[in-house]
């Protein structure tokens, strides 16, 4: 059986276009970075800091590895308890999430443009 029409019709198709989604999610981007910067120099921002996040994630740590090493461990607790990390990994620490978003950011306008634009 001759399948070569099949290769055909695949070289067809035509791509599509990702720029709206991509430049809208930039803008998105781009708000959430200035957002962030602004919570992040409040005092409110700070005593927040202080009083929930400072130490949240080596706490869980331990409570993890804790959990972890007894004989039988939890197999929900574990689950739990390294969603919580993973949770307070990515949103204890502000500047790291400023990063990640720039990051993003950049991707985003690399795909847009083809070379980075910093902003924001």
């Amino acid at each position: 059986m001759n399948n070569s029409f099949l290769n055909l019709d695949l070289a067809e198709e035509k791509p599509v276009d990702t720029s709206p989604k991509l430049r809208e999610r930039e803008t998105e981007v781009v708000k959430i970075i200035e957002s962030l910067n602004e919570i992040s120099g409040t005092k409110e921002w700070s005593t927040l800091k202080k009083y929930m996040f400072d130490g949240l994630v080596e706490r869980l740590e331990k409570e993890l590895k804790t959990e972890a090493r007894k004989d039988g461990p939890d197999s929900n607790k574990l689950g739990k308890l390294s969603g919580q990390l993973l949770w307070a990994e990515r949103y204890a620490d502000l500047n790291k999430l400023i990063a990640q978003f720039r990051t993003e950011l950049t991707n985003i306008r690399l795909q847009l443009h083809g070379r980075s634009e910093r902003n924001g």
